[in-house]
């Protein structure tokens, strides 16, 4: 019995034995002071400073946008109609040509037109002719009244042929200027300069005025117009912006250059269903980039707010306290600030509060931060492209 309790004892010395050896180190390690925090790797020994990106809070002008999609519309657009009836003969452009104001689209056929005009012509020369005749008659006339060799009524009727001869001169200048109006309306010429889109009447057609169809549309493309909805409640910055000229970024769908333009419309009227106000924008769009029916963004800058905070997007980051930025110190230590948010423009954060000018912020390695851990500052990594990446296999 005695030898089995002997047993046993030795047993649990061993027990304890092997406890102290393994766990004796990590007991002996001293608590951490009270607001610092350590890390360690299993050794005893404490982790690093951690790697991070840093960037400087400086001041920037913080220009307010109002952003929203939009569509692209012509300046202007024509439907190209015949006013006369005629068969075409002559088409002088292509579909999707660029054409001038002023300049021949269509001809018709004019040679019953030009007959006319000579016709009209003629009829004048003869009516000229004649009241010179007449003219000639009434000067005799007047010459022998006085020694009765004609009477009143063959001077009165000579009167009235000349008369006569006048208005029909009149009349026939007058046709002959209707005329030459139809010749004219035979030529069919542009009236805008702008962008043809398909033609509906070819060669060889035979046209009617009546007809509802147009023979081709022309959209006027430079400058161009862009139209977007905003809420009503921008209805007072829209028209200072309007009053001031604002300038707006349009951007089109593929990563080309923005185009830029100026506000130059607001609707009179705000939509009852929706509660949004049409706004248009000019842009002259000399290479065309806008296309009538492109779909587009559109950032009006209505206003300019001068000496804001700004810092990279990547140094503001959402917390439990709200939107926060690490702070670097002197001693290279980081602490969270709680900042005020004001306006995210393009890849720039602007702040009311929070930070000053000077301070050095956290952009990038914040995961491994605490308060009051210490950093070493490192130089930003630049991206490499997709293809880069494919080829080392996604090592940095």
């Amino acid at each position: 019995m005695k030898a089995k309790r002997l047993g046993l004892y030795l047993g649990c010395a061993a027990i304890v034995a092997g406890a102290a050896y393994f766990f004796g180190p990590v007991l002996s390690t001293s608590p951490a002071s009270p607001g610092k925090v350590t890390k360690s790797d299993g050794k005893g020994r404490t982790q690093p400073p951690a790697p991070v990106t840093a960037a400087t809070v400086v001041e920037k002008n913080m220009p307010v946008i109002l952003s929203a999609p939009g569509t692209v519309e012509p300046l202007a657009n024509v439907a190209v109609k015949p006013r006369v009836d005629g068969q075409i003969v002559e088409v002088a452009f292509k579909e999707g040509d660029l054409v001038e104001d002023g300049s021949v689209l269509y001809r018709f056929d004019d040679r019953i037109a030009k007959a006319q005009i000579a016709q009209a012509e003629a009829g004048i020369a003869k009516d000229e002719a004649s009241l010179r005749d007449a003219e000639a008659t009434l000067a005799r006339r007047r010459a022998l009244i006085d020694k009765q060799v004609v009477s009143e009524a063959a001077l009165d009727q000579a009167r009235f042929a000349v008369e006569g001869l006048k208005a029909g001169i009149a009349a026939g200048r007058a046709q002959l200027e209707s005329q030459k109006t139809l010749l004219d309306y035979l030529t069919i010429r542009a009236p805008i300069t702008g962008r043809t889109g398909g033609l509906n009447a070819k060669l060889g057609a035979t046209v009617r005025a009546q007809d509802s169809g147009a023979l081709v549309t022309i959209n006027q493309t430079r400058p161009i117009l862009v139209a977007f909805s905003l809420p009503q409640g921008d209805l007072p910055a829209l028209r200072r912006a309007l009053t001031g000229k604002a300038t707006a970024t349009i951007r089109v769908p593929g990563g080309r250059e923005p185009a830029r333009g100026t506000i130059a419309f607001i609707d009179n009227q705000v939509d009852k269903q929706t509660g949004s106000i049409v706004v248009k924008v000019v842009a002259e769009n000399d290479d065309e980039m806008l296309w009538p029916g492109q779909s587009v963004d559109v950032g009006l800058t209505v206003e300019v707010k001068p000496r804001m905070l700004a810092v990279p997007v990547g140094a503001v980051q959402p917390a439990q306290q709200g939107m926060i930025t690490w702070v670097i110190d002197g001693e290279n230590k980081v602490t969270p600030r709680v900042v005020t948010v004001e306006r995210i423009v393009d890849q720039m954060v602007f702040l009311s509060s929070g930070v000053a000018v000077g301070d050095r912020v956290v952009t990038d390695g914040q995961l491994r931060l605490a308060p009051g851990a210490t950093v070493v500052i490192e130089e930003p990594r630049s991206k490499s492209s997709p293809r880069e990446e494919r080829r080392s296999g996604g090592r940095t």
